[in-house]
């Protein structure tokens, strides 16, 4: 049987070379950001699109992200759209038809384009959301954590608290300057 864990702030001698970024609990604080002008985004992936970025995994993502986020967006818009076809009846479709069929044209070319079936979409959005840190296995990756909002701890002029990386526009700025 295995001994005692160890203690957690005691500094170990294979430390990893990437360091931990830590994430505040609270998310990130700052307007939503636009989705891009290609997105063409519904009800379901515009309330995605609001969610995702008040995450904690909000405060790391880079400016070249939104593409990204926007693409995760859209799946949420296609599995909705594979639903909606599961509850539609002939009435359902002849009702649109008489109060408009612009709805219904729009839901009929997205399908279309969903032909492989709600599956792979599904894998997409797996996928995405372990790359966007959204998942265990994703923060795992992307050596992320979160802890307690800088408020909380008692920092109210809005620098990070000791431990937590700070992840202002310069710093960012230089990240992917970098790579």
């Amino acid at each position: 049987m295995p001994g005692p864990l160890p203690a957690e702030n005691k500094r170990r001698r294979n430390a990893p070379t990437i360091p931990t970024t830590k994430l505040p609990v609270g998310g990130r604080t700052a307007p939503t950001p636009r989705p891009p002008t290609w997105a063409r985004l519904g009800k379901v992936g515009r309330a995605w699109w609001k969610w995702a970025w008040s995450t904690p995994q909000a405060c790391a993502w880079a400016p070249g992200h939104e593409v990204m986020i926007a693409r995760r967006a859209s799946l949420e818009d296609d599995l909705a759209a594979i639903g909606t076809v599961h509850s539609l009846d002939a009435l359902d479709i002849i009702d649109a038809q008489a109060a408009g069929a612009a709805d219904l044209k729009a839901l009929f070319q997205r399908l279309a384009s969903l032909a492989s079936g709600r599956l792979a979409v599904c894998r997409e959005m797996r996928e995405l959301d372990d790359r966007l840190g959204l998942t265990p296995k994703g923060m795992a990756a992307l050596r992320w954590t979160v802890v307690e909002d800088p408020a909380e701890q008692g920092n109210l002029d809005g620098t990070p608290p000791e431990g937590v990386t700070d992840m202002t526009a310069a710093r960012r700025r230089r990240m992917t300057d970098a790579s």
